[in-house]
């Protein structure tokens, strides 16, 4: 029967007008295959024409200039082009050429509206070839554009239409789509999916939500068993069967190098129980986990001792220290006794690709990336970043504002908040109130009884903000004194305190705030057996709870995360992936305050084209 394709990409196969010919072609079908005149030729060829002929010497035209290489020229030459004038088949062709030029041309914007012009509803009337790569067009743009799950599922429309030795690549393709799309996306488009495209969603999601190395594998088994015809399962994409490799090759003892003692034993104490409370749900569903053997840090002067006595016990991974010191020494020794995951980050990132050390820590710096993107996604262009002289406050604003700025955002002013006396006054400042109030009382003025209520100025969107409790609750409610009570502010976890009741909070609500998963919805599946043997992993020690239970579920990912960069794992401490740095990176969740407690923040709306 045949199928109903839609749009997409690949090479265009052009043609070119013969130069000198004694009469223009009347259709595309008419232009001759082998492509012997220039640009300038085709196009000095109708000028001796005027309407069809014409148009359809220089769309021509225009496909020549792009099957050598330069859109700039084919954008050049359409736009000569009345699109509304042409026949369907050509308006079909003329967004063709429009969509791929702006798309190389890195307007992605542009390369969207176009391949969606209304003359593509009609693409059936255009020889089969023809629709399949603008379908897989459409695909590229979509993908360009971010909207990752609708270019996958535009591939998979196509997918058995394609010749045999397209479909691997076209599998891959849909699988590289997927990687990127976020897990809520993914979730949601599974509700209702059938057919082909549920089950790569299916595929997807056992990536993101079966956190365990062993229960992803089995989960993998259950998938392949249940869609035994899907493309997919003669040929998992590469990064799925790695995972298979991994579990094959995964190291039978670990060790945990933590300070036991000292300043740093609770936490510490939290990460170890956090690590083993995800080792001990594995093997309760039956399921073999690695030896642990734990080691002090504080009783060994060099971490690197730690790592040498550890591979004499026989250890194969360790993970760990915590202390910053430590840390900074391993970072610094090139290659290791054995592959090690340490729990903080040092100081200077460098390319680690061939290493046997990574970074895991919770730093600030995932927090403010984290607020730069929800506010990009909410629509935000121009913001303004509020901050201390706080170490962590500082490198929080310094990665926000490099994050805001590679989005192409625009950073308006940046406010340092750390003097209570002065706040009031910076707030003013910086949203330019009293250039509003004389405004207003100019207008009293002049009108008589007509009064004007001062208003904050209107090129800034929001706020970041790197601050205490303290001095949040200080800055929220000046917000409102200066008529910005409404400018959405974007926070980092340490402007709250967790309180169930809501009290120390009651000056903060309508805070939009970075927080793990763990503490703002509770939908980890270790978060109730966690805090049911240890209540205040569901406070601030949560974090590091949270923290060790993700760092027993990636450690035997990391070689995979390295290889394939854009794997993502949604873990209990957020979204994380792992940077060329061998650094792994959080994505946070974002809850809101209301009524004084945080609660999960509505989805981002993504700003429109």
């Amino acid at each position: 029967m045949h199928r109903s394709i839609r749009l997409s990409t690949l090479a265009l196969t052009l043609t070119t007008v013969l130069a000198g010919c004694a009469s223009a072609p009347q259709s595309l079908d008419e232009l001759p295959r082998t492509p012997d005149a220039s640009v300038e030729e085709i196009l000095k060829s109708a000028e001796r024409y005027e309407g069809a002929e014409a148009n359809l010497l220089r769309l021509h035209a225009a496909q020549t200039a792009l099957n050598n290489g330069n859109p700039e020229q084919t954008s050049r030459i359409l736009q000569e082009i009345p699109q509304s004038d042409l026949p369907t088949d050509q308006q079909i062709r003329f967004s063709e050429l429009q969509a791929t030029s702006a798309l190389a041309l890195g307007d992605n914007a542009s390369a969207l509206r176009a391949i969606q012009h209304p003359a593509l509803r009609q693409l059936d009337i255009r020889p089969l070839a023809e629709q399949l790569r603008l379908q897989q067009l459409r695909a590229d743009i979509l993908d360009a554009n971010g909207k990752f799950i609708d270019a996958a599922q535009e591939r998979v429309y196509i997918h058995s239409l394609l010749d045999a030795g397209q479909q691997p690549g076209n599998s891959q393709a849909i699988w590289d789509s997927l990687s990127k799309a976020d897990t809520p996306s993914l979730q949601a488009a599974s509700n209702g999916a059938n057919g082909e495209f549920a089950g790569w969603l299916e595929l997807a999601l056992i990536t993101r939500k079966q956190r365990n190395l062993d229960l992803q594998i089995r989960s993998l088994k259950a998938w392949k068993t249940e869609n035994p015809n899907h493309p997919a399962a003669s040929q998992l994409p590469d990064s799925i069967q790695q995972i298979e490799a991994l579990q094959a090759s995964r190291p039978t003892h670990i060790g945990l190098l933590l300070p036991f003692n000292g300043p740093l034993a609770s936490a510490a104490q939290a990460l170890r129980d956090g690590f083993l409370a995800a080792q001990y749900q594995a093997q309760s569903q039956g399921i073999a986990q690695p030896q642990v053997t734990l080691y002090d840090s504080t009783q060994y002067a060099s971490a690197i001792d730690a790592l040498n006595q550890a591979q004499r016990d026989g250890v194969q991974w360790m993970i760990g220290p915590l202390e910053k010191e430590k840390v900074a020494q391993l970072a610094s020794a090139g290659e290791l006794p054995l592959p090690t995951l340490v729990l903080n980050y040092a100081e200077q990132a460098s390319d680690t690709s061939a290493s046997s050390i990574y970074q895991f820590g919770l730093a600030p710096e995932d927090e403010a990336r984290s607020a730069a993107l929800r506010a990009w996604s909410d629509g935000h262009r121009r913001v303004a970043t509020l901050s201390t002289r706080d170490d962590w406050s500082q490198r929080a604003n310094r990665a926000f504002t490099s994050e805001w700025e590679a989005l192409g955002g625009i950073i308006i002013g940046q406010e340092l908040v750390d003097q209570p006396s002065a706040v009031a006054g910076q707030m003013g400042e910086l949203l330019k109130i009293k250039q509003s109030e004389n405004r207003a009382n100019r207008i009293s003025s002049i009108l008589g009884t007509v009064l004007s209520q001062p208003t904050p100025r209107q090129d800034l969107d929001a706020l970041f903000l790197a601050a205490t409790p303290l001095q949040a609750r200080q800055i929220k409610p000046t917000l409102a004194f200066q008529y910005a009570a409404d400018l959405p502010v974007y926070a980092t976890s340490h402007s709250y305190q967790i309180d169930p009741t809501g009290m120390q909070n009651a000056d903060l609500d309508g805070l939009l705030i970075a927080e793990i998963p763990w503490l703002l919805d509770n939908s980890d599946p270790l978060y109730n057996t966690v805090t049911n043997n240890w209540p205040q992993a569901g406070g601030a020690l949560g974090r590091l709870y949270a923290m060790g239970v993700d760092t027993q579920r990636i450690f035997a990912r990391l070689p995979q995360m390295r290889e394939f960069p854009d794997t993502r794992i949604e873990g209990a401490t957020g979204e994380l992936t792992l940077d060329s740095s061998g650094r792994i990176q959080r994505t946070l969740a974002w809850g809101q305050i209301r009524n004084g407690v945080l609660q999960p923040a509505a989805p981002s709306q993504d700003s429109p084209l």
